[in-house]
Protein backbone atom coordinates (compact mmCIF):
# COMPACT_ATOMS: atom_id res chain seq x y z
CA UNK A 1 0.00 0.00 0.00
CA UNK A 2 2.96 2.55 0.80
CA UNK A 3 4.62 1.84 -2.71
CA UNK A 4 1.33 2.46 -4.20
CA UNK A 5 0.72 6.02 -2.51
CA UNK A 6 4.66 6.58 -3.31
CA UNK A 7 3.90 5.96 -6.66
CA UNK A 8 0.88 7.54 -7.23
CA UNK A 9 1.55 10.96 -5.61
CA UNK A 10 5.04 10.43 -7.11
CA UNK A 11 6.49 10.99 -3.38
CA UNK A 12 5.25 14.31 -2.66
CA UNK A 13 3.54 14.25 0.91
CA UNK A 14 1.04 16.95 0.41
CA UNK A 15 -0.81 14.99 -1.94
CA UNK A 16 -4.29 13.41 -0.60
CA UNK A 17 -5.29 9.93 -2.23
CA UNK A 18 -8.69 8.34 -0.95
CA UNK A 19 -8.03 5.31 0.78
CA UNK A 20 -11.17 3.47 -1.34
CA UNK A 21 -9.13 4.19 -4.84
CA UNK A 22 -6.30 2.58 -3.24
CA UNK A 23 -7.93 -0.38 -1.78
CA UNK A 24 -9.44 -0.56 -5.43
CA UNK A 25 -6.24 -0.18 -7.25
CA UNK A 26 -4.76 -2.92 -4.54
CA UNK A 27 -7.77 -5.07 -4.98
CA UNK A 28 -8.33 -5.15 -1.58
CA UNK A 29 -11.68 -5.28 -0.11
CA UNK A 30 -12.97 -2.35 2.55
CA UNK A 31 -12.11 -4.21 5.86
CA UNK A 32 -8.25 -5.45 4.50
CA UNK A 33 -8.13 -1.64 2.97
CA UNK A 34 -9.17 -0.48 6.58
CA UNK A 35 -6.40 -2.40 8.20
CA UNK A 36 -3.35 -1.64 5.99
CA UNK A 37 -4.55 1.89 6.35
CA UNK A 38 -4.33 1.61 10.07
CA UNK A 39 -0.93 -0.21 10.10
CA UNK A 40 0.25 2.19 8.00
CA UNK A 41 -0.22 5.47 9.85
CA UNK A 42 0.55 3.17 13.06
CA UNK A 43 3.99 2.85 11.27
CA UNK A 44 4.21 6.37 10.28
CA UNK A 45 3.64 5.73 6.60
CA UNK A 46 0.75 7.82 6.55
CA UNK A 47 -1.21 11.01 7.90
CA UNK A 48 -4.76 10.42 7.68
CA UNK A 49 -7.91 12.68 7.55
CA UNK A 50 -11.01 11.43 8.89
CA UNK A 51 -12.32 8.83 11.56
CA UNK A 52 -11.94 6.24 9.92
CA UNK A 53 -9.51 7.50 7.64
CA UNK A 54 -10.56 8.47 4.13
CA UNK A 55 -8.16 10.07 2.59
CA UNK A 56 -4.35 9.68 3.26
CA UNK A 57 -1.02 11.10 2.45
CA UNK A 58 2.64 10.34 2.89
CA UNK A 59 4.05 11.15 6.10
CA UNK A 60 6.50 14.29 5.93
CA UNK A 61 8.83 12.89 8.96
CA UNK A 62 9.08 9.35 7.39
CA UNK A 63 8.49 5.66 8.49
CA UNK A 64 8.63 5.22 12.46
CA UNK A 65 11.51 2.89 13.45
Amino acid sequence: MREDLVRVTRGRPCHWVTVRDIAQRLGLGDEVGEAAVRRAIEQGWFVADGEPPHSVRLSVAGPAT
